[in-house]
């Protein structure tokens, strides 16, 4: 960019204007959220109105980036390993590239983009989760419609919003599944498959840390007391039980909740607490997500139906 001459300072140039890690000039963003999980950076990054703006970013060792496009018409003209291009965004279509060489784009109008930065290596370990050869990479690819990936993203951005108040079991999850989708979707071919297990004794002891609410329960650490990766660990649970962690986390939640239920002696407070919930609000949430009704009216029905089983019995 040409250096620009400020009038009440004759012959020097204008400061830059600051810009973030990804070459994005801060005053141009209405949006810019960030959270980490899984070894994954999650970001959102949005620009309002009608305007052209530029982004750059030098050649650096950092993996990966993967954006997609949150809204329609986002026009792009890039640069990368010294070819030009231009590409027109539409929600849902994506973008994979390499930080390892100089970038350059302008952007033209409004731009939603929810981002993904991915270490270096983590294309080896995303093999892993997927049961594929390690040697097999990410093809790059510019303006590739992917519904799946769009459905991550919505389940990522409430915790880009308020980081604060997001499940971090939940957002560790997202990262597996995202670095999964995305070598299951680009991945090179003449990958091999490869199957994982998890024997009965290294299950238990997985739920066992999973429902024990200690502060360092994450997939990353259940796995490496398994002696496992964390992709490899994800995928093998999903294999023995059907279900990823954190469904299987929320399941036994309200299993456990309408045993205490039925026998009838605790409060939904002291339910909550003692099943793992956050609170009572959440209990409820999850409860009604899972039975159709609060627990309440759960409970409600059990002991309205206690007393005419009771005389079933009799009449017998």
């Amino acid at each position: 960019m040409a250096a620009r001459i400020t009038e009440d300072a004759p012959g020097k140039a204008a400061a830059a204007p600051p810009r973030d890690s990804l070459g994005c000039t801060l005053s141009r963003l209405s949006r810019d959220e960030a959270v980490e999980a899984g070894g994954l950076v999650f970001r959102r990054k949005s620009a309002a109105g009608d305007h052209r703006s530029e982004v750059a970013t030098p050649a650096q060792e950092r993996g990966l980036l993967v954006g997609l496009s949150l809204v329609d018409g986002h026009l792009r003209q890039d640069t990368r390993r010294g070819r030009r291009g231009s590409r027109i965004f539409d929600r849902g279509m994506a973008y994979l590239r390499d930080f390892d060489s100089d970038y350059a784009a302008a952007m033209d109008g409004a731009f939603d983009f929810f981002l993904i930065e991915l270490p270096a290596g983590i294309e080896a370990e995303a093999g892993v989760l997927a049961g594929l050869d390690p040697g097999a990479g990410l093809d790059r690819v510019e303006a590739e419609p992917d519904p799946a990936l769009l459905a991550i993203a919505r389940g990522v951005l409430p915790a880009l919003a308020d980081p604060c108040r997001a499940d971090r079991l939940r957002l560790e999850e997202l990262a597996v599944l995202a670095s999964a989708h995305l070598l299951s979707r680009y991945r090179r071919a003449g990958a091999a498959e490869r199957l994982h297990r998890l024997c009965g004794p290294a299950l238990r002891q997985a739920q066992d840390r999973l429902m024990s609410r200690e502060e360092g329960a994450t997939i990353a650490a259940i796995a490496a007391d398994l002696g496992m990766s964390r992709s490899g660990f994800f995928a093998a649970f999903r294999a023995a039980t059907g279900q990823t962690p954190h469904q299987w986390l929320q399941a036994e939640r309200v299993r456990r909740a309408r045993q205490m239920l039925v026998a009838g002696n605790r409060s939904m407070a002291e339910i909550a607490l003692a099943c793992g919930f956050s609170d009572q609000s959440h209990f409820t949430r999850q409860f009604v997500q899972a039975t159709g009704l609060p627990p309440g009216r759960w409970r409600g029905r059990l002991a309205l139906a206690a007393p005419a089983q009771s005389g079933l019995r009799n009449i017998s």
